[in-house]
């Protein structure tokens, strides 16, 4: 079955290797309570959470407050931090559950026709109605992620909207890399099946 395909392209981004943390220092010291250093990891951080949080909800009005949460959500994080891991695994793993969450609260409640979507870069040449095709495959994309399980949208995200290799995802959802194997098949299916039950939904 095909997946169903996004016009963004995937994104690269830095992932954990044996390779010294640069920001290891400052998470340690927000960790322990220092409110510049946490100042400093946020303006070091901040361009890349962004980056995360836009693949996941678009060019969503709610994405500086996103970005907000997000750093909240890793000052909580980081009183667990004990060096095991990147401070930019804890970062896109804070991202990514707080982009979902996003997402799955704009589907509980009535759609805010404001909202716009990620534009992407397309040739001056494409016409208006290329545009609105574009847009409206996001927002069927990201009405179709929302509706999948936790597990599987973690997996799916890592994967095809981040461009992660199960291997780097085993250690963002600490689980097995066959695990992460099976989730992604399994979240490739259901996304591709909530695409087509709202082309249907839609075609009514």
């Amino acid at each position: 079955m095909t997946v169903f395909a996004l016009t963004l392209p995937r994104m690269n981004v830095e992932t954990a290797t044996l390779t010294a943390d640069p920001l290891r220092a400052l998470a340690e010291a927000a960790r322990d309570g220092e409110a510049r250093a946490f100042t400093q990891l946020y303006e070091r951080t901040r361009e890349m959470a962004w980056r995360v949080l836009y693949r996941v909800v678009g060019n969503s009005p709610d994405l500086e407050d996103l970005l907000q949460e997000s750093y909240l959500q890793l000052l909580k994080a980081l009183k667990g931090y004990r060096g095991d891991a990147r401070t930019t695994t804890f970062l896109h793993r804070v991202c990514v559950n707080v982009g979902l969450m996003h997402l799955r609260s704009k589907r509980r409640r009535p759609e805010d026709p404001t909202d716009e979507l990620p534009q992407t870069e397309a040739p001056i040449e494409h016409s208006p109605e290329r545009a609105a095709q574009v847009k409206q495959a996001h927002g069927m994309a990201q009405r179709a992620l929302s509706q999948l399980s936790p597990e599987k949208a973690d997996v799916f995200v890592y994967h095809e909207l981040l461009g992660l290799k199960p291997e780097e995802i085993s250690e963002l959802v600490d689980c097995p890399v066959n695990t992460v194997r099976s989730r992604l098949n399994r979240a490739r299916v259901d996304f591709t099946a909530a695409v087509l039950k709202l082309k249907k939904e839609e075609a009514l």
